[in-house]
């Protein structure tokens, strides 16, 4: 993922006074704690898949791609904080975006690998399960690790889905590291296309395995109450994957749509709940957002927030805090936008898979004046 460059890229939940405080209080190396009633514990899984038709892979051909999923746990941390990128991913943002030299390297996180799961049956959960795309080109789902932890802690499981030579960086379970270089220069709508499907076919191979993987994990995994999330890329992938009847709402972190979603009929329409969230440079200026809303006939919510680039809705909005650096993102302040973008993501998920109303979501907000609402033909709500 290169600034300036709309491609794809990642995104969410809740944070009230008591959270920012917490931040206050944390160490710069380490990034914003979740702050639900959970711990939250991390995998990872090999999800083997023969694919032909990849755009990016040697030959067209992949044979897997990695599933990290992060989940509600009781543990509590009994182990310093550990860093939360790989190596070599912090090297590639610290080289591309002149960041200091170990810089994100030295950023740590609470998340627990391998801690334990909840006790409960196998493949049941009272709380819901939610798929998860990172943007096209990076960074790869750990570079989300804000937002997903934070859903994790108020007892969610997000299984993020990292596909190889599409991120500059990924490492599988058993050592084996991918890296690509394809998002280093510009791809055409005819390049973008055929990895958006890609990240499609992931996600519904991730479905279909998915009461494997939870039989094989033997944890308390919900099967049937699943969401779909993303940002940039994966937020085209995560509203693309709608059509699949498992998915039940999905939530589009600032991507651009395309394939079957970029339709301008009715196609497109999901026929479900669907969150567009997004910067301001979509109004106007992203025609896929101005047509996918006119189609959609289930619930619908447009909203964008003042102040913002693409580079504010993944984990980047707070490595900018620390080294700041006007070309990687906007002008609002990065503890607030962690702050909007993990109330408005946990609350669409909380509403329309919990069936927990949230006010923030009935319109304009005297809490968030920041985010604008919109209705299907751009016509701006006012604040009431």
């Amino acid at each position: 993922m290169k600034p300036g460059v709309s491609s794809a890229r990642l995104c969410l939940t809740a944070f009230g006074l008591t959270s920012l405080q917490l931040l206050s209080s944390v160490a710069a190396t380490a990034i914003p704690p979740p702050s639900g009633p959970y711990h939250v514990g991390k995998t990872r899984r090999t999800i083997h898949h023969y694919y032909d038709h990849d755009p990016l892979a040697p030959n067209n051909v992949s044979t897997a791609f990695l599933a990290t999923i992060f989940y509600p746990t009781a543990q509590k941390p009994k182990v310093p904080p550990q860093p939360y990128l790989w190596n070599g991913i912090a090297e590639y943002y610290e080289n591309h975006w002149n960041y200091t030299q170990g810089f994100l390297q030295s950023l740590t996180s609470v998340v627990q690998y391998d801690a334990p799961f909840l006790e409960g049956s196998v493949g049941q959960s009272p709380f819901p399960t939610i798929i998860f795309g990172p943007g096209g080109g990076g960074p790869p789902v750990d570079g989300n690790t804000i937002l997903l932890s934070e859903l994790a802690s108020h007892g969610y499981t997000i299984i993020g889905v990292d596909h190889p030579f599409d991120q500059p960086y990924i490492q599988f379970p058993n050592g084996t590291a991918v890296v690509g270089t394809a998002w280093d220069t510009w791809l055409t709508s005819a390049h973008v296309t055929p990895i958006y499907e890609t990240r499609v076919v992931d996600n519904r191979v991730l479905l279909e395995r998915l009461p494997q993987i939870v039989e094989e994990l033997n944890a308390p995994i919900n099967t049937s109450l699943i969401g779909s999330l993303g940002f940039s890329l994966g937020g085209a992938g995560a509203v693309g994957s709608m059509y699949d009847e498992k998915i039940v709402s999905g939530l589009n972190l600032d991507g651009s749509f395309w394939g079957r979603t970029a339709a301008n009929d009715s196609s497109s329409d999901v026929k479900k709940p669907v969150f567009l969230f997004g910067q301001e440079g979509h109004l106007g200026g992203d025609p896929s957002w101005a047509s996918f809303p006119l189609w959609q006939t289930g619930s619908f919510r447009y909203l964008l927030v003042n102040g913002t680039t693409e580079l504010d809705f993944f984990d980047n909005t707070f490595w900018r805090l620390l080294e700041p650096n006007p070309r990687l993102g906007g002008t609002i302040d990065p503890y607030r936008m962690i702050n909007i973008t993990n109330a408005y993501v946990k609350a669409f998920f909380d509403l329309t898979l919990l069936g927990r109303h949230a006010s923030i979501l009935d319109g304009p907000s005297g809490e968030y004046p920041e985010v604008l609402w919109y209705d299907k033909h751009g016509n701006q709500y006012p604040l009431t």
